[in-house]
């Protein structure tokens, strides 16, 4: 009995490994812990629980691995409105510090995104801004004149 409550344990654990990577390494190891845990629980000794965990696990892999992956490829990409600010004119919520790399905030319609100057100067809380870029989630600003 001892043997299934650990091996359901070590499942639970790499689970919730694979729900926080979403590798899908962890799930087939889980799989091997079940596996193991059944063959625990109906009397097989440590080494042969081993051996399944093992066996389940590798056979899980390859038998699913491939196919999940091009299933996932095949699914359409979330398409990714960022660009659509550009142009679009906003406000500073958090002063830009002047200097290179420096960032702020900017709030653009009812999104805040992170900021930062696109001439390197200082930019105030509460000036009005245009998105002249995004550089991942950083939109580069300059002050609307």
């Amino acid at each position: 009995m001892t043997a299934l409550v650990v091996w359901l344990a070590i499942a639970l654990v790499l689970i919730v490994v694979e729900v926080l990577t979403l590798a899908f390494i962890g799930l087939y190891l889980a799989t091997g812990a079940v596996g193991a845990a059944i063959a625990g629980a109906l009397g097989a000794n440590i080494a042969v629980q081993v051996l399944v965990f093992a066996a389940v696990a590798v056979l899980s892999l390859v038998l699913t691995r491939r196919p999940l992956m091009r299933a996932l490829d095949r699914m359409p990409q979330v398409v990714s409105n960022a660009l659509t600010v550009v142009g679009k004119r906003g406000e500073i919520t958090v002063m830009i510090p002047e200097g290179p790399g420096q960032r702020g905030q900017v709030r653009i319609g009812t999104e805040y995104w992170t900021a930062s100057s696109g001439d390197e100067d200082a930019i105030e809380v509460g000036t009005t801004v245009e998105v002249t870029g995004i550089e991942g989630v950083t939109a580069h600003v300059v002050r609307v004149l």
